[in-house]
């Protein structure tokens, strides 16, 4: 089952579910009106979950390159956008009897459900509930939306992306990209991150799998139980060393290095590359200092774990520069896209290679 998630649009934002939305130029005063129409929508679907005895749902903002869109409209007001992505934050209920994420999945699908619903009886003059319906299903809700534009009427894809409650702030915060950046650029660099640690940082948090109380490999599915080590915006970083210090078992006190005390973390509205990779080399020298990579880390010096960081994210951006839609670009503003894409591509890996 699949839910969207950050992993799924960092490439693909901007990508039509119907051939209705293809001609609509999404600029930051049509992600306005998205704004306002959703709010009605969110404002009455709670009316009617209180009807039914669910608690409500929490719509609460564009995410992704329509993060800035009220600044847009006063800076670039003809900035183009691809489609809109709005997070919405779904509680948890109780429902199978399972662990947590069982629960997540089957609330999820509960809430879409209910709401596809309450669309078809509502009958929105701003909803094509047809177009909404073929494009979304119990885990994966679009809604096909009438927006006003300066040539009058258009129609627009906007994409529900999930998170829930306990984790909502940090999946704000982890899908923020760099201003003005491409989503995947920022995103594929906390994977590296991740899966050089054989941990998951992703927008339910930075979670690593257990065999009982052993640390295993992120990719172990068999036998092995997930667990949330922190979604914490401000320390996640701090979190990471000490987690990965406990783990080990060594005697050695906890010290952090210079380079990680001195880490003032990431502005959720303002995300930098430079202070993500500040953090990630943070962390690297102080479990060289400790002289403890964890029992799951095969690097045993804080170059040899950078190394492996900067090799899987050129790797990653490489697969997004030679992304096969990228060489059917065919218009001049599709070539002109492409090759911007492909600068991010470049600029960014070398960038990485110095900063780590």
């Amino acid at each position: 089952m699949t839910l969207k998630l950050y992993e799924q649009w960092l490439l693909t934002e901007g990508g039509w579910a119907t051939t209705k939305t293809q001609g609509t130029v999404i600029k930051p005063l049509i992600i306005a009106d998205c704004v306002k129409k959703t709010r009605v929508i969110a404002e009455e679907f709670a009316a009617h979950c209180k009807t039914v005895e669910l608690p409500p749902l929490e719509f609460t903002k564009p995410i992704g390159s329509g993060t800035w869109y009220e600044e847009d409209i006063v800076s670039q007001p003809d900035k183009v956008y691809g489609d809109v992505d709005f997070m919405v934050s779904y509680p948890v209920l109780e429902l199978t009897g399972k662990d947590r994420r069982a629960d997540e999945i089957a609330t999820v699908k509960l809430y879409n459900k209910e709401l596809i619903d309450f669309l078809k009886n509502k009958r929105y003059s701003f909803i094509d509930i047809a177009e909404t319906m073929t494009v979304s299903n119990d885990v994966s809700l679009k809604f096909i939306m009438e927006v006003e534009t300066p040539e009058g009427e258009g129609w627009i894809q906007v994409d529900i992306v999930v998170t829930h409650t306990d984790y909502k702030e940090w999946a704000i915060f982890r899908m923020t990209p760099i201003r003005n950046v491409k989503g995947f650029v920022l995103g594929n660099l906390y994977s590296s991150f991740g899966e050089v640690l054989e941990v998951s940082i992703q927008p339910r948090g930075v979670r690593a799998k257990f065999a009982g109380t052993q640390m295993v490999a992120y990719s172990k599915r068999a036998g092995a139980e997930e667990k949330l080590l922190t979604a914490n915006i401000q320390t996640f970083m701090h979190d990471i060393a000490r987690f990965f210090w406990e783990t080990s078992g060594t005697d050695k006190p906890y010290e952090e290095s210079s380079s990680l005390k001195r880490w003032k973390g990431i502005n959720p509205q303002n995300p930098r590359f430079e202070d993500l990779c500040d953090g990630i080399r943070g962390v690297a020298e102080t479990l060289e200092q400790l002289g403890e990579f964890g029992s799951v880390i095969k690097y045993k010096s804080a170059k040899e774990l950078l190394d492996a960081v900067k090799k899987r994210y050129i790797e990653k951006m490489e697969t997004a520069g030679n992304a096969e839609k990228l060489n059917k670009a065919e218009t001049p503003s599709a070539i002109a896209a492409a090759e911007k894409l492909r600068k991010f591509v470049k600029d960014y890996t070398e960038l990485a290679d110095k900063l780590l």
